[in-house]
């Protein structure tokens, strides 16, 4: 009998043991697990300050391209646009706007939503570190997110697109969103076949920069027509400060060579490169100059104006 008792508890002890390991498993794999404890909070800026310089460096997700599609997201009457990755994925979500969803907050760093079908994301397209101003999507539990906080997970979660505009807008996304597709006017469709183009007279000739996809570059292609002051600085450079500041979430850090353009965010000047330059922390990348270049290096000290 005392052997029957014995073996009934050992068997008792074993299954609760065996129910335990499975609660556990339930539960690391039932949520977003967003932090590696070992890691310090110091460390993780540091980690994701330089995921985001060797990352997104080019404005895109290592081996994505970024498509021709966008989407505006608005709540209340905040709206941001988001640019969407040449994904099937991404196309998914497009083809399925517009759309209204009640939106719920995640680890004070995420707005998730959920879309009514699910996307076909790929591993081509997941990654760990998030960046402020990325829409992403999160296979195991259909959500799409936007990102208004650097956030890593555990798990792996798939791109959709980045912010291109309103990023300050994005941490006050709270309760219901409208996501719309962004259709392009004529006029929007040439200037994207043309490209964004900044240009200044200087003399009898004509210098042309073409912009890049930025936010940054967006500001101040925004802010033109304007009238500024050109100077010297260094033995490389000619500079001007716009009219208004420029927004650098999601604009590339710079590797200026001659004819780059670039925002130094720390002083608010734009930066013309007549000389081969590299990088600098705070310089972000505008545009490359597409004509007119062997003339920046003569621009006397003056008064210009910049035009579209």
């Amino acid at each position: 009998m005392l052997k029957k008792i014995a073996l009934f508890l050992l068997s008792t002890i074993i299954l609760l043991s065996v129910s335990g390991c499975g609660n556990t498993d339930r539960n690391i794999h039932s949520e977003k697990t967003e932090k590696q404890p070992e890691q310090s909070a110091e460390n993780m800026e540091e980690s994701l300050e330089t995921d985001y310089a060797d990352n997104h460096s080019n404005h895109e997700s290592p081996g994505l391209n970024l498509s021709e599609l966008s989407i505006k997201i608005s709540s209340d009457e905040k709206e941001a646009v988001f640019q969407l990755y040449d994904t099937k994925a991404a196309e998914k979500l497009y083809e399925q706007l517009p759309l209204v969803l009640d939106t719920e907050n995640f680890r004070n760093a995420q707005w998730m939503f959920y879309p009514p079908e699910s996307l076909p994301v790929t591993a081509d397209e997941a990654y760990h570190d998030g960046i402020k101003g990325e829409l992403s999507y999160y296979e195991p539990w259909g959500d799409v997110f936007i990102l208004y906080e650097d956030f890593y997970a555990g798990d792996e979660m798939h791109r959709l697109g980045i912010c291109t505009s309103g990023t300050e807008y994005l941490e006050s996304f709270d309760g219901t969103v409208t996501l719309e597709k962004l259709e392009s006017s004529a006029e929007d469709q040439e200037e994207h076949r043309m490209g964004k183009q900044m240009r200044i007279m200087v003399d009898e000739h004509e210098i042309v920069f073409e912009l890049n996809d930025s936010a940054a570059a967006e500001s101040l292609y925004g802010q033109l027509p304007f009238q500024v002051e050109i100077s010297d600085y260094s033995d490389d450079e000619k500079i001007f400060y716009p009219p208004e500041g420029l927004e650098t979430s999601n604009t590339p850090l710079a590797d200026a060579k001659t004819g780059t353009l670039a925002y130094f965010a720390p002083w608010g000047d734009v930066v013309m490169f007549y000389k081969e330059f590299g990088s600098y922390n705070g310089l972000y990348e505008l545009g490359q100059v597409i004509s007119g270049g062997e003339y920046i290096e003569s621009i006397p000290k003056g008064t210009y104006i910049f035009e579209k």
